[in-house]
């Protein structure tokens, strides 16, 4: 007799009412009526079949609705929990079969099928867990059925009939207990997939807002006090760099969107533009060394996204004059300044460098010292058949 299963978190915390009750529709709703305890309170229906051949005194009336009635609560109570991901409790079951067990017996007197509360107790047996330990205590209640009814001169047919049911029902709530099982933790993954899913689109999100916005904004502050600087010495130099502005905003917009959506594409090519750009406008000279090696699309943004966050990081902390990008022959990217260097700390962006740059098989050295920051950036060699970006003038 299966009983109803109830959809708990995958990392076993306990959400609200509310929230569990949701999944638990959901639940009953698939697996269906037949997989709640209450449905199989129906069979009780089989003590009674002998009273259309004969009806019953009122005696034996009344102490049959009375077994009956009584055990409908002690069943449902065996069934309360969660048996399909850790078994009712076993106490439960035992109270719940021992009480059918003495009903199968008790009631024998008594005008009705009374071998029914015998296949009660041996499914509600099928709860037990470990398995083998339910299979024992089975096939023991069975053998005794069996020599206490032949003892209280029980029909043979009603009780080779009973134990051949019993025998039946509970192979088959077995079954049902362990696709039920598989069914729960085929949930619990697919929960916990959804929600793995979800952190690592959330994590890419942030990240990438962080270095699209980290950088702009940046930048956007350092021109925004340039052109306040200008606007009475050169009115139209200040015009440039609010015009600037205005277009790394929208720039910037149009960014977050793609970057939302999962589409944000940069280049090294585009990168070292905008680095000019800010790094003009925080009066740090730019010497570049090198041009940036053919790669496919994937090594082009992970480059230019660590280039942006090492420029923004220059501009916001060094304190520096001047800041070298150096492309070397063997395809490293090599970024350092003049700075105060010092003690690092490796906050998100850092982190999200390195994951970039070790997510392609890459390695990112960071060396600070008393005169600067250098960041060291390498990727392994092109594959062939890689499609590769051509370099954009």
């Amino acid at each position: 007799m299966a009983s109803e299963p109830i959809y708990k978190p995958a990392d076993g915390s306990e959400d609200a009412p509310h929230e569990q009750a949701k999944p638990r529709a959901r639940a009953i709703g698939m697996r269906g009526l037949s997989e709640t305890p209450a449905f199989y309170l129906i069979y009780l229906v089989f003590y009674f079949t002998p009273w259309f051949f004969q009806l019953p005194g009122l005696r034996d009336a009344l102490i049959g609705f009375a077994a009956v009635g009584s055990f409908i609560p002690v069943y449902l109570y065996a069934n309360a929990g969660d048996p399909y991901r850790n078994g009712a409790k076993a106490h439960r079951i035992v109270i719940a079969a021992a009480y059918a067990s003495f009903l199968s017996l008790a009631l024998i007197p008594v005008a009705g099928m009374s071998g029914n509360f015998h296949i009660f107790a041996v499914t509600l047996l099928a709860g037990l867990r470990p398995q083998k330990l339910a299979l024992m205590v089975m096939a023991g209640l069975s053998a005794f059925y069996l020599c206490a009814s032949w003892l209280l001169d029980v029909t043979i047919f009603e009780m080779v009939l009973s134990q051949f049911i019993a025998v039946m029902a509970g192979m088959a709530t077995l079954a049902g207990y362990n696709t039920a099982q598989r069914v729960s933790v085929r949930e619990q993954n697919l929960r916990m997939e959804a929600e793995l899913a979800a952190l690592r689109e959330r994590e890419r999100i942030a990240q990438d807002l962080h270095d699209l916005l980290g950088h702009t904004l940046t930048t956007i502050a350092v021109k925004s006090e340039l052109a306040a600087r200008l606007l009475d010495a050169d009115a139209d130099r200040a015009r440039s760099e609010i015009i600037e502005i205005r277009d790394a905003a929208r720039i910037t917009l149009r960014d977050v969107r793609a970057a939302v959506a999962g589409m944000h594409v940069t280049t090294l090519h585009q990168e070292l533009a905008r680095a000019r750009s800010a790094l003009s406008a925080a009066d740090i000279r730019l010497v570049v060394e090198g041009e940036p090696p053919e790669m496919d699309q994937a090594a082009h943004a992970a480059l230019g996204l660590a280039l942006r966050e090492a420029v923004t990081n220059i501009i916001r902390h060094s304190g520096a004059e001047t800041a070298h990008i150096r492309f070397a022959p063997e395809g490293a990217l090599i970024i350092e300044d003049d700075g105060q260097g010092g003690e690092l700390n490796a906050g998100t962006g850092l982190m999200g460098m390195r994951r970039r740059i070790e997510s392609l098989g890459g390695e990112m050295e960071i060396e600070s010292r008393e005169t600067g920051v250098c960041v060291t950036l390498s990727l392994p060699p092109a594959q062939p058949g890689h499609e590769s970006l051509e370099s954009e003038p």
